[in-house]
């Protein structure tokens, strides 16, 4: 018996501490399977996103390529139109860095001529497309990428140092310890590589040849070659070996690529990097996470266990009252914007249709205002001649106009385009626009005590204010008929500056002009009157109003440093002041003199001849050196045969981008003005003009005028 105690003793321990280490089991194997997930999610994430960046120093490069071979592709296509049009034509070309010299081949593919006297041999053809060629060529340690296009009985070359290519494009990028990037054709002949040997062979016999005698496993190589050929880009990892080791050490690799088009055929451009080279520091990271958070947590959980049972219960009234206002607060909004969201979505189908008609209705005005001032120039100011011109201007100008009412709507204007805008044809304007929408109860008036003064601004937003507080007036007088008065003066600034107390006016201007809008309404009361400038507040009925009007003018306004406010009395009508500060007039013909006292020469390209002939007669008659073109490729060969002061290119010239272009030759011709011609001002020129790759751009319909302005402010800056 007393032997058996202890037995029975230990028997009772172990029963007492198996509940606790089974918790305890069961809370390492659940930590366990929880740190199993979470790594191999983080390593996904992480794989993935160095293969995102893999992929997209693939797309620069293929991209950088394709811009190098497409400017290769416009010098052999000149090269070769000038080679057809004279039969002892000898083409020449401007050395550079990759550029090194231009043949001509009889049909026996001979060289019977050489601009720098380069010889190479031929290795193998890399690509062929409908009429342009590519051969890989050789000569010492030097390799070349020539291309080849028919000119009648003969061929162009043009040969470009494909080793230079690689060292400025591509052999600075590195990608891992020991990657590297390689481009291969769609039979997957090797391009370019970081081993020159390997240039002009095929990836898998080619090698095989190099390194005969060793045995090589390419199985999984030759099934990564297949996925390239299949898709276009995309990651896969594969087992390789390392070209440049003489050792040839197999190794798990991952490659990015992409297809290059060349034609009606393919390169692939491929990144190699050691898949180690990713993986060791994200798992080395993790662990170095997972430690310093396991000993946090340590010292957070005991804490965290005794505060738990008190804040839970504050945490749940806590969230139960902030879900609730929470969702009367998202009711509300959704409430509110309901006739907001279908107003905007009206609106965005209108500016998608007005975006593409404004820009053909600037080609057709741009001719006929140019024209008609041409004959105003050569016409006595009182004969008949004149007279019809002068009709002829101003019936394009308020064309104009319409034009840039359309294309306000457009959401592809995305710059307000600012100019002096005269206050009495506005007001003018205005009234004939609320003429057609007041009833015949409502009697509209016109008082105008102004005397030829400007304001600086863009006329389509201000006719926008005064149109939507003239209808708003109407709305206001409704069906009982009344009054509806609308003026236009003149202040001096310490008046605006008296009804504007706690907001500090500015000195610059000394004068300001007062524009009113009165009706003899049923008018509004104090309350309402605080809030009639907030979004979305509004007394129409639900369908009629969106509440965006009068805080969208008061936006609008202020942007022309200038001031908005209203009186209204119940029963008796509203009274809108807007005030805008006055613009000092220029001299006449002040931009116009200073074009022809610079001695401009100047390169206008666009594919409308009508626009070119005007621009060409207008500027000419000014005195000025003009050049027209309507290619590119013409373009590019004016520049480079003689200097230009300004390029004024439309911003899409032949369907291609006249901002790109400019980018394109920025480096070549520091000293030319580079202006876009275009029919709104776009996001992308916008961005372009900020970062010094135009310098500037005019609105079309253009003229000498407008683009010797636009020149003018663009060189003073």
């Amino acid at each position: 018996m007393k032997e058996n105690a202890p037995k029975k003793i230990r028997f009772q321990t172990l029963r007492t501490l198996w509940v606790p280490l089974a918790i305890g089991v069961v809370t390492v194997a659940a930590l366990a399977a929880v740190v199993g997930m979470v790594w191999k999610d983080y390593r996904t994430a992480m794989m993935d996103s160095q293969t995102r960046q893999m992929e997209l120093v693939v797309q620069s490069t293929a991209d950088s390529i394709r811009v190098l071979l497409e400017e290769y592709a416009d010098r052999l296509d000149s090269i070769a139109e000038k080679a057809q049009a004279g039969k002892a034509f000898r083409p020449t070309v401007a050395r550079s860095d990759t550029i090194r010299d231009v043949w001509l081949e009889n049909s026996n593919g001979e060289v019977i001529y050489s601009c720098y006297g380069l010889s190479a041999v031929c290795d193998v053809p890399i690509t062929r497309t409908e009429d342009i060629s590519y051969w890989q060529y050789h000569s010492g340690g030097e390799h070349y990428l020539v291309m080849k296009r028919k000119a009648g009985d003969e061929t162009v070359c043009l040969v470009v140092d494909s080793t230079v290519m690689y060292q400025q494009l591509i052999s600075e990028i590195h990608v891992g310890r020991n990657g590297y990037i390689m481009i291969k054709n769609d039979d997957n002949l090797v391009v370019m590589h970081p081993e020159a040997v390997q240039w002009g062979i095929k990836v898998v016999e080619g090698r095989q040849r190099i390194y005969q005698g060793k045995e090589l496993d390419m199985s999984s190589l030759s099934e990564l070659l297949r996925a390239q050929q299949e898709e276009e880009s995309g990651t896969l990892d594969y087992y390789s070996y390392w070209w440049s080791d003489p050792a040839l050490p197999r190794v798990h690799k991952i490659s990015a690529f992409r297809h290059l088009d060349v034609g009606s055929s393919f390169w692939i451009v491929s990144a190699v990097v050691d898949y180690d080279d990713f993986y060791e520091p994200v798992q080395q990271s993790f662990v170095k996470v997972v430690l310093i958070f396991g000993g946090v947590a340590l010292v957070l959980v005991l804490f965290m266990f005794q505060m738990f049972r008190l804040q839970e219960r504050d945490r749940r009234s806590a969230t139960e009252i902030s879900d609730l206002k929470t969702l009367n607060q998202t009711l509300e909004e959704l409430h509110r914007s309901e006739e907001s969201l279908a107003h905007g979505q009206r609106l965005q189908m209108m500016g998608t249709l007005t975006g593409g008609i404004a820009h053909e209705f600037n080609n057709f005005l741009t001719p006929i205002t140019g024209y008609a001032d041409l004959i105003m120039a050569d016409a006595d100011p009182g004969s008949e001649i004149y007279d019809n011109a002068m009709e002829i201007s101003e019936a394009a100008q308020k064309a104009q106009e319409v034009v840039k009412q359309i294309s306000s709507m457009s959401r592809k204007n995305v710059e307000t385009v600012y100019d002096a805008v005269s206050v009495e044809g506005l007001l003018h304007q205005t009234r004939k626009l609320v003429e057609t929408n007041c009833p015949k109860n409502v009697e509209l008036k016109e008082e105008n005590e102004l005397s030829g003064e400007c304001v600086l601004g863009n006329a389509t937003q201000l006719q926008q204010v005064l149109l939507n507080i003239s209808i708003n007036a109407i709305h206001a007088i409704g069906a009982e008929g009344g009054k509806l008065t609308i003026r236009g003066s003149v202040v001096p600034r310490s008046e605006l500056a008296a009804l504007f107390p706690e907001e500090k006016i500015s000195e610059e201007w000394s004068s300001y002009v007062c524009l009113s809008v009165t009706d003899t309404g049923c008018g509004m009361d104090r309350e309402t009157m605080q809030h009639i400038f907030e979004p979305f507040f509004t007394t129409k009925k639900t369908g009629e109003g969106t509440g965006l009007g009068l805080a969208l003018a008061d936006q609008i306004i202020r942007t022309h440093r200038g001031r908005i406010r209203a009186e209204s009395t119940i029963g008796r009508g509203t009274t809108f002041y807007v005030y805008l500060p006055v613009l000092e007039q220029q001299q006449e013909r002040e931009q116009l003199q200073w074009g022809v006292d610079s001695k401009l020469r100047i390169l206008a390209a666009d594919d409308n001849n009508k626009v070119l002939d005007l621009l060409d007669k207008d500027l000419s008659a000014l005195g000025l050196s003009v050049s027209t073109c309507s290619r590119r490729g013409e373009l590019r060969q004016l520049l480079e045969q003689q200097p230009f002061d300004v390029l004024a290119i439309d911003e899409s010239l032949m369907s291609s981008s006249g901002v790109d272009f400019c980018m394109a030759i920025r480096g070549r011709y520091p000293g030319m003005t580079r202006i876009v011609m275009t029919n709104a001002p776009t996001r992308e020129i916008v961005d372009a003009r900020s970062h010094g790759v135009i310098d500037g751009y005019v609105v079309k319909p253009v003229s000498a005028s407008t683009l010797l302005a636009q020149i003018r402010s663009s060189r003073k800056e």
